[in-house]
């Protein structure tokens, strides 16, 4: 099992390879890191996040801060959390867990302005919502239709970073 802490996020780049496949059970809630950075690497608005856990890749997620967040909440300093995944030689060591831990002071160094993070979770996808809100999402009762089905709008708050003077 590896611990929370030994778990870190990085900002991507294209020289970290982040390619795995997902089993067609996940598949069906989130895309392939791979599709994900090819379909949306032109867009600003849209920042690639590298779980790695030891040093080494075993995840990946996006951060969007497009109008596609304004679905998922009416603060304009939210970011919208998608794509997420973990590596499945990965999986079942804690990854989930100890990125979503880390997701709130990443955000504050990585991007001071926003304060929430917001994601929308199937709702037949019981284990991912168990995962959010062990790390402290909440369920804000919005919920969306997409095309796989109702999705559950999450929350987390991140309060801004402490100013130092």
């Amino acid at each position: 099992m590896i611990r929370k802490k030994e778990v870190t996020l990085h900002c991507y780049t294209p020289k970290v390879d982040v390619q795995y496949d997902l089993p067609s059970e996940q598949r069906e809630f989130t895309g392939l890191p791979q599709d994900i950075i090819r379909r949306d690497a032109e867009n600003p608005l849209k920042h690639f996040i590298v779980i790695k856990a030891r040093g080494q890749v075993a995840g990946f997620f996006e951060l969007d801060e497009s109008d596609d967040r304004k679905a998922y909440s009416d603060n304009p300093h939210t970011l919208l959390l998608r794509g997420y995944s973990v590596d499945p030689a990965f999986q079942g060591q804690g990854i989930a867990t100890g990125s979503i831990y880390a997701l709130p002071d990443f955000t504050r160094q990585e991007f001071p302005e926003a304060d929430e993070v917001v994601l929308g979770v199937n709702a037949r996808n019981t284990p991912a919502q168990r995962i959010y809100q062990r790390a402290g999402f909440e369920d804000t009762g919005r919920r969306l239709m997409r095309s796989k089905g109702e999705q559950i709008v999450m929350s987390l708050r991140v309060k801004a970073a402490e100013k130092s003077g």
